[in-house]
């Protein structure tokens, strides 16, 4: 069985492009969302572990817009988030 490293993200740039970095290994990768997805690896880190994201909804601010936006658009229910395989 993998291991599983839940990926944070830590920024967006102004392209809309998401940073995403595992605080386990050190992965790094930019996201952009469909329907035009991307995906870049920039720091590859334990490439034989699982990397997971998912929106944190249970401490910090409620969700703005843009995070609203993504669940519609992804499918997930609202602050419920699934994880996602990046």
């Amino acid at each position: 069985m993998r291991k599983a490293h839940e990926m944070r993200m830590v920024g967006t740039e102004e392209s809309g492009l998401e940073e995403w970095a595992c605080p386990t290994c050190g992965r790094r990768l930019m996201l952009r969302w469909p329907p035009h997805y991307e995906k870049l690896v920039v720091e590859p880190g334990d490439e034989l572990a699982g990397h997971v994201g998912a929106l944190e909804t249970t401490t910090g601010p409620a969700p703005g817009e843009r995070e609203r936006r993504w669940l519609r658009e992804t499918g997930k229910g609202p602050l419920t988030g699934h994880p996602e395989m990046i």
